[in-house]
């Protein structure tokens, strides 16, 4: 938990607890948050494009680019003093979260537009013809569209009105989402990310206590009654195309 930095330690024990936190555990979070992203990116992402790297130069870079972090971070956070521990926190995870954003938003549309158009190759009989590239993009447009129009208020449901949120439970929720998410679309599973993500939030809301379960009600009605009305939109639009083709 953090707070704008009001609250100083002041026993020795609280001392010592602070200043451990600030050289040595935000820096090691900071450098596995770095280790998960990372993997993402070269094994989901940039393996994709043929690179002629092997899974050994794959785990040399990951380990690079994870303890540069771990140095930069922990540079930085000796910066602070033990009894600035409240606010080290706050900027730090201000930072860090940025990333881990961008590591859920790489898992979102890994994910999320293969479950728009039914993964990434359709089955017919034995064989499977893939997606036409106008598809693809006419799926990410439309994607893009419903976040343009209603993304402010989902941003705004899911990152405040579920649970108070602070820096730190954001990243753990950030990090925590994006990993299932990817480990989903390796497994070929399709998986709803927001509703992942609502679930982080409140698994961190119930340890503090401050979860809306309130909000949750329409949000849980709203995830029962999607499938059914898409399937059946899908039915009544290819019964409507059968009959006018």
């Amino acid at each position: 938990r953090e707070d704008d930095g009001a609250h100083a330690p002041g026993t020795e024990e609280e001392k010592v607890l602070a200043r451990r936190a600030l050289r040595v555990w935000i820096p090691l979070i900071a450098m596995f948050g770095a280790l998960m992203i990372t993997s993402m990116l070269l094994f989901k992402g940039l393996k994709n494009l043929d690179l002629g790297l092997s899974d050994t130069q794959y785990a040399i870079i990951i380990a690079v680019i994870s303890a540069v972090v771990w140095y930069v971070v922990r540079r930085y956070a000796r910066r602070f003093r033990s009894s600035e521990v409240s606010r080290a926190t706050y900027i730090l995870f201000s930072w860090m979260q940025v990333v881990t954003a961008s590591g859920f938003a790489f898992s979102h549309g890994s994910n999320d537009i293969a479950n728009a158009i039914g993964l990434k190759n359709m089955t017919i009989g034995e064989g499977a013809i893939p997606v036409p590239t106008v598809a693809m993009a006419a799926f990410g447009v439309a994607l893009i569209a419903g976040l343009w129009f209603i993304g402010r208020e989902v941003i705004a449901t899911v990152g405040t009105h579920l649970a108070e949120m602070s820096p730190a439970a954001g990243f753990t929720a950030e990090l925590a989402a994006a990993i299932v998410v990817m480990l989903a679309s390796s497994l070929g599973l399709p998986v709803s990310s927001t509703h992942i993500l609502v679930g982080a939030i409140l698994g961190i809301g119930l340890v503090n206590r401050n979860a809306n379960w309130r909000l949750m009600k329409p949000i849980a009605l709203a995830w029962l009654i999607t499938v059914p009305a898409a399937g059946l939109c899908a039915a009544l639009a290819f019964v409507l195309f059968n009959a006018v083709f």
